[in-house]
C-alpha cells in the first residue's frame, strides 16, 4: 500500500513571555498607526513548524524550527574618545594635542583606570587647505595641519562612563565615538542556546505525534545560524513633533530646529520560541541562535 504523508499547517504558540509597552514619543518612529514595521535584525528566525516537502527529495521533508533569544550582561566594556587638534605646523599640532590628551589620561588614573586599560591610538595627520580671496580671485593655500588620535578606556563598571565624560570635558574632549560591550565565554552561551532549541524542537516533534499523529524523524540539520546583537546599534532615533502646513507658496517659511532622540530598540521577545535571561532595564547583548531540522515520516 503506498503510504502518504499529510503536512499539517499548524499556527504556532511560542512560550516566549508576552511583552507589552505602553505608547510614547516612540509612535512617532513608527508608521501604519503606531505598529512597528519589521527590522529583519533577528536570526531567521521564522517561526513556522512545518514547511512544504523539499520537491527535490524523493522521500517527503518537513522541518521543524526553533529560535532561541538570550539576553547577556556585558563583562566589560571598551569606550573610545576621539581628539583632534590643529596647527599651523605639524609639531604645533602635536604638541596641542598631547596637551589636550595628557591630563584626561591623568584623570582616568584618578578614577582608577590602570594603564593596561588605556591605549592612545594615532589615527591621522592631514593637510588643511582654504581659499585666500584677492579681489576677484580665490587661490587655494596650505594654512595648516590637523592631527588626530583616539583614547581607548577599558572599564567593567558601567557607571564609571559618566565620570569619564566629565573628565574628558573638562580636557576639552566633546567626542565619544562609541562604548563596546565585550562579552567574554561566548562558547558556552552557543552551548546554552544549542541546548535550549534542542529541546524546544523534541517537545515539539513530540507534540505534533500526540496532537496530529504526525510521526516525524530528524535526518540532517538544515541550518543553523548563532547571531549576535550589541547595543551600540540597537539603538533608533525620533523626532517628538508636530508641524503645521503652509499652503501659500511665495511665503518664506523657517522653521525652528526640533529635538531628535534616541532609544535602545532591542529585539522583540515576540519573534522567539524561548528567551533566556528576559531582559532587564540595562541594554545587554543579545544573543540569538536558529536551529533548523530536516525531518522525514517515521518508519
Amino acid at each position: 500500500m503506498k503510504r502518504t504523508w499529510f503536512f499539517v499547517s499548524l499556527v504556532c504558540i511560542s512560550n516566549a513571555s508576552a511583552f507589552a509597552q505602553g505608547g510614547g514619543g516612540v509612535l512617532y518612529s513608527m508608521g501604519n498607526g503606531g505598529y512597528a514595521a519589521p527590522t529583519g535584525r533577528t536570526a531567521g528566525a521564522t517561526m513556522g513548524n512545518l514547511s512544504n516537502p523539499d520537491p527535490k527529495d524523493s522521500t517527503p521533508a518537513a522541518y521543524i524550527e526553533a529560535s532561541v533569544l538570550m539576553n547577556v550582561k556585558a563583562d566589560e566594556y571598551m569606550a573610545v574618545f576621539g581628539v583632534v587638534q590643529e596647527g599651523s605646523t605639524l609639531p604645533e599640532g602635536r604638541q596641542k594635542l598631547d596637551a589636550q590628551i595628557k591630563p584626561f589620561l591623568t584623570a582616568l588614573a584618578g578614577l582608577g583606570v590602570k594603564t593596561n586599560d588605556l591605549f592612545v591610538d594615532f589615527i591621522a595627520q592631514n593637510r588643511i587647505y582654504d581659499f585666500v580671496v584677492s579681489g576677484q580671485d580665490a587661490n587655494e593655500k596650505l594654512t595648516g595641519f590637523e592631527v588626530k588620535k583616539n583614547v581607548a578606556v577599558r572599564f567593567q563598571d558601567y557607571g564609571l562612563l559618566e565620570k569619564m565624560l566629565a573628565a574628558a570635558a573638562d580636557a576639552g574632549i566633546f567626542d565619544l565615538i562609541k562604548v563596546d560591550y565585550v562579552v567574554a565565554d561566548t562558547n558556552s552561551y552557543r552551548k546554552q542556546l544549542l541546548a535550549e532549541a534542542s529541546k524546544i524542537i523534541k517537545n515539539k516533534e513530540a507534540d505534533y505525534a500526540r496532537l496530529f499523529g504526525v510521526k516525524m524523524r530528524a535526518v540532517s540539520v538544515a541550518e543553523d545560524k548563532y547571531n549576535a546583537f550589541y547595543p551600540a546599534e540597537m539603538y533608533s532615533s525620533y523626532v517628538a513633533a508636530e508641524s503645521g502646513a503652509v499652503n501659500n507658496f511665495n511665503m518664506r517659511v523657517t522653521r525652528l530646529r526640533k529635538t531628535s532622540t534616541f532609544y535602545y530598540n532591542a529585539l522583540h521577545p515576540a519573534e522567539f520560541d524561548s528567551i533566556i535571561h528576559p531582559a532587564g532595564p540595562e541594554p545587554e547583548v543579545q544573543l540569538t541562535l536558529y536551529l533548523r531540522l530536516k525531518c522525514v515520516p517515521a518508519r
